[in-house]
């Protein structure tokens, strides 16, 4: 089995690595990074033109390099998924659907924490379409069923600091907040996978607490 990851910032590449580690060599992975999506992201026009042919070019690249499945690392620009995925041979899955879907599956209420907003509209269309999905599904059981409860907290001086260059302060906000949230019970989706670095920071109560999409990388690449 192979498969491609497409990548729109070499910060995320180590995490991925990370997780895919335990799957070789079973499981091969081959990476395509375009930073120049980052660019994209820069306009604040939420999923280019150019992102998408730049997205649909990697994925047919990789196809040709034999993959059987694609997924794009990138959660701010999961959206190009919906219009890029129909028109290819092999699936393109988002690196964050997973991880919400079970979020909602559990059927507890949590909080999807961010530093980038451009993360806020992909989240939201994530976890609509997942509740849509577990709501039709209950609905032809005739079970009842609820919406979710859960909310998107973007941390603006984080992003801000990460701006100017101050990661240390950017991550200090991050590790502040998780630990509030943990105390108060609440369970924790990282938006970005670049968050995932103040995890070994964080106390083991704060930990339990926080899921990010890299945990479910498992069931994201199709072994599950």
């Amino acid at each position: 089995m192979k498969i491609g990851l497409i990548h729109s910032t070499r910060l995320v590449m180590p995490w991925v690595e990370e997780a895919a580690a335990p799957f070789q060599p079973r499981v091969s992975f081959l990476h395509a990074l375009d930073e120049a999506l980052i660019v994209e992201l820069a306009k604040n026009q939420g999923v280019t033109e150019g992102a998408r042919r730049r997205i649909a070019w990697m994925a047919r690249s990789l196809i040709d390099a034999g993959v059987d499945r694609l997924v794009l690392t990138c959660s701010s620009l999961s959206p190009a998924v919906d219009t890029i995925a129909p028109e290819l041979s092999v699936p393109l899955v988002k690196i964050d659907t997973a991880m919400i879907r079970a979020a909602i599956g559990v059927r507890r209420p949590f909080v999807i924490l961010a530093t980038n907003p451009s993360t806020r509209e992909p989240m939201r269309i994530i976890v609509e379409k997942e509740y849509a999905d577990v709501a039709c599904t209950c609905a032809n059981l005739d079970r009842p069923t609820t919406a979710p409860l859960w909310h998107y907290e973007l941390l603006d001086d984080a992003f801000a600091a990460l701006n100017r260059g101050d990661a240390p302060a950017h991550d200090a906000a991050v590790i502040d907040t998780c630990e509030h949230l943990a105390r108060a019970g609440t369970s924790i989706l990282f938006a970005q996978i670049s968050m995932a670095r103040v995890l070994p920071r964080l106390s083991p109560i704060a930990r339990a607490h926080i899921t990010t999409s890299l945990d479910s990388f498992a069931t994201t690449i199709g072994l599950t």
